[in-house]
């Protein structure tokens, strides 16, 4: 998963790949590194820094809206989350399959729900402005919508 959207922001800008393929070898080492070290601590940063890279690119591509955004989140959401999900099925603690079954359908849940969302808000940041009253309401029903679905997310949890 981190190898994919690190393909795809080199090749996004080809004038930054210098430093956001940099940055996302960073991540990479960092990201083995906590793996085989299990430490899941500090399993933020690899994502974080490939997201940094990501941020350059698009940047230095010069874009405003770009329409893979949500793929890339989705990735690397699924990166963290089953980097996580390695490290703990580490644990010499048995897990029934009942709740690994549960984790799996939460985690694919919160991908699918994730992409769309992300999809809406990067179809409307593409809208041109200006539309009216309706264009403003479907924001902030998009925006009430991710709310919405990150708490009841948090509750089940």
């Amino acid at each position: 998963m981190y190898a994919a959207v690190l393909v795809d922001v080199v090749a996004h800008a080809p004038k930054a790949a210098p430093g956001t393929a940099t940055l996302g070898a960073l991540g990479a080492v960092v990201l083995v590194y906590l793996l085989v070290r299990a430490t899941p601590a500090a399993l933020a940063w690899p994502p974080a820094l490939l997201g940094a890279g990501y941020a350059i690119a698009i940047v230095v591509h010069g874009r405003s809206v770009d329409d893979a955004a949500p793929l890339v989140a989705v990735g690397l959401l699924l990166c963290g989350e089953l980097a996580s999900w390695s490290i703990d099925a580490r644990l010499r603690i048995a897990t029934e399959r009942v709740v690994v079954r549960a984790r799996a359908v939460a985690l694919s849940s919160l991908a699918f729900v994730s992409l769309g969302v992300a999809a809406l808000v990067v179809a409307l940041a593409s809208a041109p402005t200006g539309a009216g009253l309706a264009w403003t309401a479907l924001g902030a029903a998009a925006v009430v919508g991710v709310v919405a679905v990150a708490v009841g997310l948090a509750r089940r949890a």
